[in-house]
């Protein structure tokens, strides 16, 4: 049992090819955003509200034998934290992949493509803006991920991508049960 967690700032193709790997392993697929979508601007702190409920609700598709994938952009420590210790507490195996837009011209279309979308004020729909965004230095906090870690390049086809994340996640199960 697996619980795949999805690592990459906005427009990287995470959610794609989440989306793409539930849709070939039958797992369930929790995305950080349609919680935060749903707390609006109704919640104080409603970006660490999301992640703990993405997390809950991670956890009790574990507790049921379900592999999942958790969709966000887990920047930081606290969310990595969070995703260990459902992993440990649920006895599953955690893996994290990163999705990085090597083409900054694919990224930046990514992003603006989204204003045409009407998402709600929290998405990133402003390239410049974005930018702005991730100079800050929060943003940017590295931290030391310990358990199985593949980057990929989303600026490749999304097949080629899939393909790659498919054949690692089966290699990382092969390897468990051995």
């Amino acid at each position: 049992m697996w619980l795949i967690v999805m690592k990459g700032f906005a427009g990287s193709g995470k959610s794609t090819l989440g989306r793409a790997l539930s849709k070939r392993f039958g797992w369930p697929l929790v995305d950080k955003d349609d919680i935060r979508d749903l707390l609006g601007d109704h919640a104080p702190n409603a970006g660490p509200l999301a992640y703990m409920i993405m997390f809950n609700i991670a956890r009790r598709q574990l507790q049921h034998d379900l592999s999942v994938i958790c969709d966000s952009p887990l920047t930081g420590k606290i969310a990595y934290e969070r995703a260990c210790a459902v992993a440990t507490e649920t006895q599953a195996s955690l893996a994290v992949l990163e999705c990085r837009c090597s083409d900054e011209a694919l990224w930046q279309q990514r992003i603006d493509g989204r204003k045409a979308l009407q998402l709600p004020q929290h998405h990133q729909t402003d390239w410049e803006a974005y930018q702005a965004f991730l100079r800050q230095p929060a943003i940017q906090e590295q931290y030391p991920i310990t358990h199985p870690y593949l980057i990929v390049d989303t600026a490749r086809p999304l097949r080629e991508c899939l393909n790659a994340a498919s054949e690692w996640l089966e290699h990382l199960q092969h390897a468990e049960h051995e």
